[in-house]
């Protein structure tokens, strides 16, 4: 009975433990801290590589690195995406749209000329019948929209700048989250004499609590 109480006890801390580690939005576990960390390094052995995964799916440059505490970087991404943006709208804006009817080989037949319905056919002989008329087969030609002006290499530029600073942000920043959080714990881990390392063996039925000593 004693076995099964504290099996079930060690289960429910594993469990906790582990529901915590993988809410987002739980808080972190309070532990003794080094007197000589700074608040900042405090935060970036803190920050979750889960979370900047998932600020990589809002679309906004210089979200992540925001997140991991590089606001200057973060600052200059968002103006970067944001002069693309600007670049962007301004090489569309000049285009000029332009409506021609398709050239044929054939004879048109136009139906309501100059106004919104008008529609076009080709007139394709298909055979003469005995009296010298010709049989047709009337296929619709259609309109076509062409766009001149712009500027199509600042259009291609702007792109560049906002495609360029996202995925930027996103693979330069969760690699300085991960950076910073090893530079941390390499520095204090090094000082550390001893830990305590909790396991669970599932064949034994057994909690253990290990005690890690660096000599």
């Amino acid at each position: 009975m004693r076995n099964i109480l504290l099996v079930m006890i060690s289960t429910s801390v594993l469990v906790s433990q582990s529901n915590q580690q993988s809410e987002i939005l739980s808080e972190t576990p309070l532990h003794p801290i080094p007197k000589e960390m700074t608040f900042e390094e405090y935060q970036d052995m803190n920050r979750r590589m889960s979370i900047g995964v998932g600020l990589a799916f809002i679309p906004i440059p210089g979200m992540i690195h925001r997140y991991a505490g590089e606001k200057t970087i973060a600052t200059k991404l968002t103006y970067i995406s944001l002069g693309g943006l600007a670049s962007l709208i301004a090489s569309m804006s000049n285009n000029i749209e332009k409506k021609e009817w398709r050239d044929s080989d054939y004879e048109i037949l136009i139906m309501n000329q100059g106004l919104e319905n008008e529609t076009r056919f080709e007139k394709i002989p298909l055979e003469i019948t005995g009296n010298d008329s010709i049989r047709y087969k009337l296929n619709q030609v259609y309109e076509y929209v062409s766009y001149s002006g712009g500027a199509p290499a600042l259009g291609a530029l702007g792109l560049i700048a906002i495609v360029g600073s996202y995925y930027y942000d996103v693979y330069h920043g969760l690699k300085m989250i991960h950076d910073k959080r090893e530079k941390v714990r390499f520095k204090y881990g090094k000082k550390m004499k001893f830990a305590f390392r909790p396991s669970y063996d599932v064949f034994a039925s057994k909690a253990k609590l290990n005690l890690d000593i660096n000599f």
